[in-house]
């Protein structure tokens, strides 16, 4: 995912894979094994695309990060669009594997993801999202950049830096942009 954004930064970043899926059932379980996995600590700056935004606003509750940044990703469950939270309980019930297998024989990137992706996982986030309580703590060093046209997480209408003619995955789309606001973040002079 983050292929493109690599060549557009010039200061230091780790980009880490999800951990192979173990049964967790809530984003906050699968933010401790990423804490775990990864040795994530206070003081780190912490961030995530979509889901592994809301992944790291459950990593900040479990450490004190620097900063929290999240690429096209929501706070809480009302910002993601209406009818994903409403369709999410039927995911206990969708074909997942059979979806993958068909979206998979596209060859966007995102069909790539999405179909190499474990089906359980896939499944059990989207089963919990309607359950998530979100993100509840300070504002004074959560960095968020959204794509204006994103249709699965809404752009909001404050709080956030906007790429006009983004959608969801800006990181991909627009590396260039997502590269110096990641930069911006790094440089900023942080609260503590």
């Amino acid at each position: 995912m983050y292929d493109a954004l690599r060549s557009e930064i010039d200061f230091e970043i780790n980009f880490i894979d999800w951990p192979p899926y173990r049964g967790e059932p809530t984003y906050r379980d699968v933010a401790k094994r990423v804490i775990d996995e990864y040795d994530i600590s206070g003081g780190d700056i912490v961030g995530g695309a979509s889901l592994g935004g809301m992944i790291a606003l459950e990593v900040a509750k479990w450490v004190r990060p620097k900063a929290i940044v999240l690429l096209g990703s929501a706070v809480n469950r009302r910002e993601v669009h209406g009818a994903l939270s409403i369709l999410a309980p039927l995911a206990a019930a969708a074909p997942v594997a059979s979806m993958q297998i068909l979206i998979g024989k596209h060859h966007s990137l995102v069909a790539k993801m999405f179909s190499q992706s474990d089906p359980e996982f896939i499944r059990n986030m989207c089963m919990y999202l309607p359950s998530w309580p979100g993100y509840s703590g300070p504002n004074e060093c959560l960095f968020r950049l959204h794509g204006r046209k994103d249709r699965i997480i809404p752009c909001p209408a404050r709080g956030a830096a906007v790429v006009e003619d983004a959608g969801h995955l800006l990181a991909i789309t627009h590396p260039r942009k997502t590269g110096w606001f990641l930069k911006s973040v790094c440089e900023y002079d942080y609260c503590q």
